[in-house]
């Protein structure tokens, strides 16, 4: 039986400071073999809840295919090609993936799946999404047990971390769940590590905390920001704070030492990237269109109140156009659901109305639980406002409503508390407490209907607000039925709560159109795809010593743009929030490009009829209508449609120049000014290269010369060349400055050319130039720049 954690050693618990007492006698459901019939309870509601997705029938959809998913295949390709996978020259005209915190290479999980198989499917990545889900889960079940709570309220905490709120409504956006799924463990042996003063504790969720902020998104910040909170919390509860801060002085040092030493290089990465980036920060204005509309609160009590699961055009919640005023907000439906399961609500409720939810330090999971919700509600509260302007990190993101994952993970922590508290001493919950939830529970439907009655949509959503009802009955039924048995059998009671939850998370949270689409929808996402339009590129395609063309994938739908990330084609588009700045600004590339209302063009690239689009190479336009409803100046001079496919016209640039060439001449010109005004001095680019600034001579000859790719890598290029008279090397590949260039083995500058690209001033003669990607040097050159010991 746990009488103790399984370390020895001075328990800081002795200290005689306000802390949650134990019942006198340790109860049977703390035998080790219950604990371990919850925990096959738990796998088995897991894998029940998860078996749409883990048999084939559905797959997660949105961005964990249109983004993660690619990503994924990039990184499990080049692995098995023996490519580094730090550069994809593959979207955007080429991507730091080393530097994007959504690219799948420092998670350890995505990491060892590309390292097993070079295609993994989208079965096996979505079960490396629900197996996270259901290693969350088990830290959750782990910290019940430390914390003596009966099985059943560990296992029903441990269900509801797993398949409540965001975790399920927002299962598409893979990088924000694995960021959750490390926290309960990070809590977990950060509880132990404060109460024991273990350095091996602290170690552990220093390891825990670095894991969930690997991918540096909002949802690790407040992960942080909860986690230091709840130390803060510990340090302040009782009267003996400086005993307590020492006492914790080791076991928070270690950790954070580890922690450090595990993040710092891809957040030092990350903060570059960000820094030469589209979105270095958010203005409040931005950040506040990512908001929650106050009525999303009903969604605690009914899951599928505004139509959340079903067609889109019936979806009535704010913002939609059912609203008889603008809610000027930009957030999916499946982002404004709160729902994480009646009993877990429940539980909740009784726990903050108890006394026993304070005086001691989880009453910061609490406090925190309460601020998340207002965080998310962002505009309509003033606490967001406050903490963007006093909390550094805020202005970094654009959603406060990614919020919703810390409510619903810090909900399930509650909820086991509060169902603990339930179950062993639900004598003490007072009148007070029943009333303040049978209240909320009452306006909760009231509130529903007279919305519904307000917007018209009481016949559309009565049925779900009788299911909700029904669930709440059950519930109530359930919770009278097992409570007075749940001590004498803790397993029996475990079951009964955990098919209660698994009938309200299998009804409430089923596959739809935000969590859960056929495969079929992804059939052009497969290596294997007979997809027409991917093999008509493939066909047409030219890559060799001088030549490789770049297409353009435009409204053809949400997951083609990254699909050269997958099919190994060259785009100048993609699916990204994060972009390189001089890359959008040349481009006009946005976030997506599902619909051809989302292109854009820019002043150095305004048609497909352009310099700009010769010099990149750009050969094959795949677009999702007739071009000149994209751009109308190609109706004076027509690209030829070499071909038509079910999804796409395909459209040829003849005049696209090749990848390499060397030129006479080179002539200074102001790169931003090129990029802002797209003002070319001159367009023949055969004999002349627009170039930054540099104290090199410039090649001015009548003599060209020739150029020829050797080898062309990820991240490593090299070019063979012959220049008797000297010359400029053009490379149109993106400039970038932790690509660096040797000629026959000795160091030489890349410049910027041409806006975006890369050039080398040549030698006389026959040389051979080599470009590789290296991050690390590039991050070290700019750190010396801004220290001064290099010349900007």
């Amino acid at each position: 039986m746990l009488q103790k954690s399984p370390e020895p050693g001075r328990d800081l618990t002795r200290i005689p400071l306000p802390r949650i007492t134990y019942p006198p006698v340790v109860p049977p459901g703390d035998d080790a073999r219950v604990w371990l019939s919850a925990s096959g309870l738990l796998v088995l509601v897991w894998a029940g809840l998860a078996w749409p997705w883990l048999s084939g029938q559905v797959t997660i959809p949105w961005d964990a295919k249109a983004h993660f998913h690619a990503q994924m295949v990039f990184l499990a390709q080049s692995i098995h090609r023996g490519e580094s996978p730090f550069w994809a020259p593959f979207v955007f005209g080429g991507h730091p993936q080393i530097a994007d915190p959504q690219s799948l290479i420092f998670s350890p999980p995505h990491l060892l799946l590309a390292s097993l198989t070079p295609d993994p499917t989208m079965r096996m990545v979505d079960g490396v999404t629900f197996l996270g889900l259901l290693f969350g889960a088990f830290g959750v079940l782990g910290f019940g047990r430390d914390r003596r709570w009966h099985p059943a309220a560990a296992l029903v905490a441990a269900i509801a971390f797993a398949y409540g709120g965001a975790a399920s409504w927002r299962i598409q956006h893979t990088g924000q769940i694995f960021s959750l799924i490390y926290f309960p463990w990070a809590l977990w042996m950060l509880e132990r590590g404060l109460r024991l003063g273990s350095a091996r504790y602290g170690a552990l969720a220093g390891l825990f905390a670095a894991l969930t902020a690997l991918d540096p998104d909002q949802v690790a910040f407040l992960t942080l920001v909860a986690l230091g909170g709840y130390v803060v919390a510990y340090w302040m509860t009782g009267g003996a704070f400086v005993e307590r801060f020492r006492a914790t002085f080791r076991p928070l040092l270690v950790g954070l030492v580890v922690g450090l030493a595990i993040i710092a290089l891809p957040t030092i990465m990350v903060l570059n990237f960000a820094a030469d980036s589209n979105r270095p920060h958010f203005t409040i204005a931005d950040a506040e269109m990512g908001s929650l509309h106050p009525s999303s609160l009903l969604t605690l009590l009914v899951a599928n109140l505004f139509g959340t699961i079903g067609p889109n055009d019936r979806y009535w919640g704010a913002p939609s156009v059912h609203w008889p005023y603008i809610v000027n907000l930009v957030v999916a439906r499946n982002m404004a659901n709160f729902y994480m399961g009646v009993l877990p609500f429940a539980a909740i409720v009784l726990w903050l109305t108890s006394r026993r939810a304070y005086g001691h330090r989880f009453m910061a999971l609490g406090i925190m639980f309460v601020l998340m919700i207002l965080y998310a509600l962002g505009k309509y509260t003033p606490l967001f406002g406050v903490l963007y302007h006093a909390l550094p990190g805020v202005s970094l993101f654009r959603r406060p409503a990614d919020s919703l994952f810390l409510v619903s993970a810090l909900g399930a922590f509650l909820a086991g508390f509060g169902l603990d508290h339930l179950i062993r001493r639900g004598e003490e919950i007072g009148r007070g407490a029943m009333v303040a939830l049978g209240g909320l529970v009452v306006a909760g439907f009231a509130a529903a209907i007279g919305l519904a009655i307000w917007l018209g949509k009481l016949q559309q959503s009565m049925l779900d607000i009788l299911i909700a009802f029904g669930f709440v009955a059950a519930t109530l039924v359930v919770v009278l039925l097992v409570r007075p048995i749940a001590l004498r059998r803790p397993v029996l009671a475990a079951a009964a709560f955990a098919a209660l939850l698994a009938a309200d998370f299998g009804w409430n949270m089923r596959p739809n159109d935000s969590t859960g689409l056929p495969m079929a929808e992804y059939e052009a996402m497969r290596l294997d795809t007979q997809n027409d339009t991917i093999l008509e590129l493939r066909k047409r395609i030219v890559e060799d010593g001088t030549r490789r063309d770049r297409v353009e994938i435009a409204g053809l739908g949400f997951h083609w743009p990254n699909l050269g990330l997958v099919h190994g084609f060259e785009n100048t588009l993609g699916y990204n929030p994060l972009r390189l700045k001089h890359y959008v600004t040349a481009t006009g590339a946005g976030d997506q490009v599902a619909g051809i209302d989302q292109h854009n063009f820019a002043p150095l690239f305004p048609s497909y009829r352009s310099p700009f689009a010769n010099l990149m190479g750009l050969r094959f336009i795949a677009i999702g209508a007739p071009i000149a409803k994209v751009d109308p100046r190609v109706r004076t001079n027509p690209l030829p449609l070499v071909a038509r496919t079910k999804d796409a016209y395909i459209y040829e640039n003849p005049d696209a120049l090749p990848r390499v060439m060397v030129v006479n001449e080179a002539q200074i010109v102001d790169q931003t000014r090129l990029l802002q005004f797209g003002e070319w001095p001159g367009t023949d680019f055969r004999r002349v290269a627009y170039i930054e600034r540099t104290s090199l001579p410039l090649p001015r000859t009548r003599f060209g010369g020739t150029a020829r790719i050797t080898r062309y890598t990820n991240t490593e290029i090299t070019v063979e060349t012959d220049a008797q008279r000297g010359g400029v090397l053009l490379l149109n590949d993106i400039w970038h400055p932790w690509w660096f260039a040797e000629i026959d083995g000795k160091s030489t500058p890349v410049l910027r050319a041409n806006g975006i690209f890369r050039a080398v001033i040549l030698p006389a003669g026959v040389n051979t130039v080599t470009f590789r990607f290296e991050p690390m040097r590039g991050v070290l050159r700019r750190f010396l720049m801004a220290a001064g010991f290099l010349p900007g």
